[in-house]
């Protein structure tokens, strides 16, 4: 073979083994990421070009090759036709989909938004559905307790609660279609918390001598309680110090709870509330958690603050600070002190 003839030979080689590469390319740019099928929000900016939106899509998990696809867009002809807006795409989906949708303008709105605080109980989040005009509350608390969702967690909640998945919708914002059905809804939420719901979150409870469902009735304590950010461990650990010496907890807002309502103070009636629920007739936990707690609360209740305080008591109803100690007569002076302030 002559010399030419194997340069030839050479670069014929060469561009088999790049179109080869290329072709593979392609193909694994275009496998869904490998978180498959949960739907993503993204938002691509005004101006932004291909290669902009291919990182934000890399970097939210829903495509696993950002080349790859700057290049298919422009083999298939998308190169410069993504328009800006909010989008809401499954990692599931194929490039090809990707494409279409972004080419076709933002498929969210703010009607296809919801946001549920940090402590909404689940009757509260059906209130707010419905208000919303999305589901109505009577089948927001049905669909809760009675569907079928496939998570680890919700097989072991015990089947004794009147709404089998308090604490367990995750508060968030959430990006919902037009036709959201409760279940729809729902099932983002459980999707949310099985972010905690992990190894090392189940054994931080097992280290303290709870399951995880009891470790989830503090966090619900803990947010129902205090709105402090930096006060939550300590709360926490109050908590955990009185259950340690069996020590009723008596907690306010498990009063309101098993009342079903919510308001600022509580009265000596209420205290004879007969409920599961009332830490002020049972000792111990509640039977379940009382609000769907946060990340912070969730975090505390799983990491406390090593202290020795038994008491806490409102100091600033302004600020939601509270005073605590471990001394009985402490704690009544600090209380006479806050009652003090509304004379």
């Amino acid at each position: 073979m002559g010399k030419n003839n194997k340069i030839k030979f050479a670069v014929i080689i060469l561009i088999f083994i790049v179109a080869v590469i290329c072709a593979v390319g392609i193909f694994k740019g275009n496998k869904v990421a490998d978180n498959g099928g949960k739907d993503v929000i993204i938002t691509v900016p005004s101006g932004s070009t291909t290669s902009d939106i291919a990182d934000i899509l890399e970097e939210n998990g829903v495509i696993s090759n950002s080349f790859m696809f700057r290049i298919k867009s422009r083999i298939d002809g998308y190169d410069g036709k993504f328009k800006q807006g909010t989008y809401s795409i499954n990692t599931g989906s194929s490039q090809e989909e990707i494409m279409e949708l972004l080419s076709s303008g933002g498929n969210i709105t703010e009607k296809n938004k919801i946001t549920i605080p940090e402590g909404y109980t689940v009757a509260e989040i059906g209130q707010y559905l419905e208000e919303k005009g999305i589901v109505t509350a009577e089948d927001f608390i049905n669909t809760s307790n009675t569907a079928q969702f496939d998570y680890e967690f919700v097989k072991n909640i015990p089947s004794d609660r009147e709404y089998r998945l308090e604490g367990y919708l995750f508060p968030d914002t959430y990006y919902i279609s037009d036709n959201a059905t409760s279940e729809d809804i729902i099932n983002k939420m459980l999707s949310r918390f099985n972010d905690f719901y992990t190894d090392e979150n189940i054994k931080k409870a097992e280290n303290l001598g709870l399951t995880f469902d009891e470790a989830l009735t503090v966090a619900s304590l803990v947010e129902e309680e205090i709105v402090v950010p930096e006060e939550r461990p300590i709360a926490a650990g109050v908590i955990y110090n009185r259950l340690e010496i069996n020590m009723p907890l008596q907690i306010d807002s498990t009063v309101l709870y098993a009342m079903g309502t919510k308001k600022e103070r509580v009265t000596y009636d209420d205290l004879e509330t007969d409920s599961p629920y009332n830490t002020y007739k049972n000792n111990g936990l509640p039977k379940g958690p009382i609000a769907n707690p946060g990340q912070a609360a969730i975090e505390a209740a799983l990491n406390p603050d090593d202290n020795d305080y038994i008491y806490y008591v409102l100091k600033d109803r302004t600020s939601g600070e509270h005073y605590y100690t471990n001394n009985y007569d402490d704690f009544l002076s600090a209380k006479e002190a806050y009652k003090a302030q509304f004379n």
